[in-house]
């Protein structure tokens, strides 16, 4: 439009809104889609109850040519076109702002990734495949169907490596949201609490403080991953590899197996609100003081180059461990020694074939038959006193992070976070096994055996994906991984006006701030500001957790097939 008239004829506002030539093309992409979805379920296929719309690609014999009026998929393809036009429009349209307000352009980076989603289902893969029958079908619960039977097409779909890694950046985006929400909100209210009292509070736990700029990067580049590999998730199935469980066939195979032995040593660590005044606290005593367990473990910090290019910190340590620390600590390395030690077993203490079948080794609990006895050691009765010592940690690791809170001078906001993800956990490992009635209601420990069983209780239930709460877990874990993009976008973009400074942007808002809320109230008609943008953050990842807990305990103990429960309430999709 600058290169025909000069300038920009739709360069105006509607109320709050930026209209823009971009913003007027993704109306007209909208507008239509609606019209076409709205007409293909109301008036050709009769479903008035919109959640039982079933808009199906043409069929597979069609190819990929663009099919006529009378035919199937017709206006699949029409309303798959106003979509990508109304997205790609949007895109450009967040550039188009972001230029305006002289802002860097992570935001469009980030919803351009989310495009490539749309992309990569409904034109990239039916194009590598041949036809547009293999696009995503549309309709609020038809594609539940899709989303199901695809797993079981490719055979268990959850052995897919990029599945693997784009869910575990999923739950990754939400532990980073619950994190930092935490973090900002737990200074609120508290003038006498500065960054350095949230940077020791992280060094104490976890060793490592990502500093304020760090963790929007970080949000903002895992954000996008997750998305991307789940990209490569979904085209490689059925381009490229057609069964997933035959896929790692090339694992046993490696001629390292055959060579001499192999060593592997694996570490890992893991790392609501009540308004309060706070209170100045001594950062260096906090950190460096105390005696005996509550003493500061490791005192002396190094510097790492690396992670100051990164995150523009590149301080670890000190490191604090407590009581609290210390119980987790033993009983965590307790549960992994019963685990591995049994892995061990299980390959007659080889350490080749330890390493060669680790992925697939298995501590499983007892068989029904035992109910919620104690099984023989063999039998279920290891993966007792294993998943009991596991329990006793992160309880622990619950109490070290409240504590630590409370003596660095910040809400317990993370802690309260954290428990909610202890809530679906000790669902998962001990209150529905205990309603059941047996132990064996229980994912094994182990990589396989966390994927065995997802699977499975989706088969044992129904189609899960019609559990509500199911349906709400992954929305807020979505929504999370949105939320994530969206805000370490927004603040990487308006960095150089000091909109990463959240703790002093709370208190008075800089420029930075001010800019980041004129580009979503320009986008979307309104915005947020520094405290509540944090409130959503925190949510979002907590009811991740606690809806997705409260599916699972009312499937085999209310509920015995979601997908009869769906049918009787009339939200299932008519087979065509």
């Amino acid at each position: 439009m600058y290169a025909l008239f000069g300038h920009d004829p739709f360069d105006f506002w509607v109320g709050r809104y930026y209209v823009g030539t971009f913003g007027v093309l993704s109306l007209i992409g909208i507008f239509f889609g609606v019209v076409f979805y709205f007409y293909q379920a109301w008036i050709v296929e009769g479903a008035y109850n919109i959640l039982r719309a079933r808009i199906d690609p043409p069929p597979v014999s069609a190819g990929l040519r663009l099919v006529s009026a009378n035919e199937p998929g017709f206006f699949w393809q029409l309303i798959v076109f106003s979509a990508t036009l109304a997205f790609i429009g949007w895109l450009l349209r967040q550039v188009d702002i972001a230029r305006k307000l002289e802002m860097t352009y992570e935001i469009p980076i980030a919803f351009g990734a989310v495009v490539s989603s749309w992309l990569t289902l409904q034109w990239m893969r039916p194009i590598a495949m041949g036809a547009w029958g293999n696009g995503f079908p549309l309709g609020i619960t038809h594609h539940l169907d899709w989303v199901s039977n695809i797993g079981y097409q490719y055979f268990n779909f959850f052995y897919n490596p990029f599945h693997a890694i784009g869910i575990s950046l999923l739950f990754a985006s939400t532990l980073f949201l619950a994190m930092h929400g935490s973090a900002i909100l737990s200074t609120a209210n508290r003038p006498m609490i500065k960054e350095e009292n949230v940077d020791g509070y992280w060094r104490n736990i976890l060793g490592y403080s990502i500093g304020e700029i760090g963790i929007h990067r970080a949000a903002f580049w895992v954000g996008a991953a997750a998305v991307l590999f789940s990209n490569l998730c979904i085209f490689l199935s059925g381009t490229l590899v057609y069964d997933w469980t035959q896929f790692w066939e090339w694992w046993d195979k490696l001629p390292i197996w055959e060579s001499a032995a192999v060593a592997t040593v694996t570490a890992g660590a893991v790392v609501v609100w009540r308004g309060r005044r706070g209170r100045k606290v001594d950062m260096e005593a906090v950190e460096y003081g105390g005696r005996g367990l509550e003493a500061t473990a490791v005192k002396d910090p190094i510097e790492v180059g690396s992670l100051r290019r990164l995150f523009d910190i590149g301080q670890v340590g000190p490191v604090y461990l407590g009581v609290w620390g210390a119980i987790a600590v033993v009983a965590g390395a307790a549960a992994s020694f019963f685990i591995l030690e049994d892995f061990l077993f299980q390959v007659g203490y080889n350490p080749i074939m330890f390493v060669r079948e680790f992925l697939v080794l298995s501590l499983n609990p007892p068989a029904m038959d035992y109910g919620l006895g104690f099984a023989p050691w063999r039998e279920g009765g290891a993966w007792i006193v294993a998943t009991g010592f596991l329990n006793i940690a992160v309880l622990a690791w619950f109490m070290r992070v409240y504590t630590r809170a409370r003596a660095t001078g910040l809400g317990t906001h993370l802690a309260w976070g954290f428990a909610a993800a202890l809530f679906l956990y000790f669902i998962i490992y001990l209150i529905r096994p205990v309603l059941i009635g047996n132990w064996a209601q229980a994912p094994g420990q182990g990589f396989k055996a966390i994927l065995d069983w997802t699977n499975n209780v989706s088969v044992q239930y129904g189609n899960f994906y019609y559990n509500p709460f199911h349906m709400l877990s992954i929305f807020f874990l979505l929504g999370s991984t949105l939320l994530l993009a969206m805000h370490g976008a927004t603040i990487v973009s308006t960095s150089q006006y000091g909109s990463h400074r959240e703790i002093e942007e709370m208190m008075t808002e800089g420029s930075g701030t001010q800019r980041a809320q004129l580009f979503w109230r320009w986008t979307q008609g309104f915005m947020v500001n520094s405290r509540t943008i944090h409130i959503w953050c925190w949510w979002f990842a907590a009811l991740t957790a606690i809806t997705g807990g409260i599916g699972l305990l009312l499937s085999g103990t209310v509920i015995f097939d979601w997908y009869q429960w769906a049918q009787q309430i009339m939200i299932v999709a008519p087979i065509s």
